[in-house]
C-alpha cells in the first residue's frame, strides 16, 4: 500500500503539467527525493544544475523557489559549455543535459571517476555514452530510464523505489 501512495505521490505532479519541459523538470525535482547523495545531511540545498535557465526545465524549477527537497531549499545553478565534470559533481547534485547538447558535452567526459551528481539526458543515446538516467519522449508521455551500470559506478545511492518506476537501459 505504502509503495502505491509513493508511486502516486511521484507522479502527481507531472499528471498537471502541460508541455515537455514542464514534466522534466517535474521528474527532475521528484528524481531527488528519491536519491541519496553524499553528505546529504550536511548540505544547506539539493542544487540542480543546467547549462539553460532561461528556457526549458532549468527555467521552470528557477521560478519555484519554494520546493524543497527533505526540508531543505532547491538551488538552481547555470553552468558553462566549457565547466570541468569533477568541478560539476563537487557544486551539483543533478546536472540536466538537454538533447542538443549530450553529444558535444559526454564526449569530453570520459572520466571514469566515480562522481557525487546524477547526469540527466533525453535519449537513449544518452545512456548509451555513460548517462545516469534519461528523460525520453515517447510518444505523447516521457519516460524515466536509468542505466543501472552507471548508478553503480558513483557515490550516491538511487533508492529502490525510484529503480521501481523507471526503466533501464541496457536491459
Amino acid at each position: 500500500m505504502r509503495s502505491i501512495f509513493i508511486i502516486l505521490v511521484l507522479f502527481a505532479y507531472p499528471a498537471c503539467a502541460k508541455s515537455p519541459n514542464e514534466v522534466r523538470s517535474a521528474f527532475l525535482y521528484q528524481m531527488a527525493k528519491f536519491i541519496e547523495f553524499p553528505n546529504q545531511q550536511t548540505k544547506i540545498s539539493t542544487r540542480f544544475c543546467f547549462y539553460q535557465i532561461n528556457t526549458g526545465p532549468g527555467a521552470i524549477l528557477a521560478k519555484n523557489k519554494k520546493l524543497k527537497i527533505r526540508k531543505r531549499p532547491i538551488e538552481v545553478i547555470k553552468i558553462e559549455n566549457s565547466s570541468n565534470i569533477m568541478e560539476l559533481s563537487q557544486q551539483c547534485d543533478i546536472t540536466y543535459i538537454d538533447e542538443t547538447n549530450e553529444n558535444d558535452i559526454l564526449s569530453t567526459w570520459t572520466d571514469t571517476t566515480s562522481l557525487n551528481m546524477v547526469l540527466v539526458g533525453d535519449s537513449i543515446e544518452f545512456l548509451k555514452d555513460g548517462g545516469v538516467a534519461s528523460l525520453v519522449q515517447e510518444g505523447s508521455k516521457i519516460r524515466l530510464y536509468i542505466n543501472k551500470q552507471q548508478v553503480t559506478q558513483h557515490n550516491f545511492t538511487v533508492l529502490s523505489r525510484l529503480l521501481a518506476v523507471s526503466k533501464f537501459h541496457p536491459n
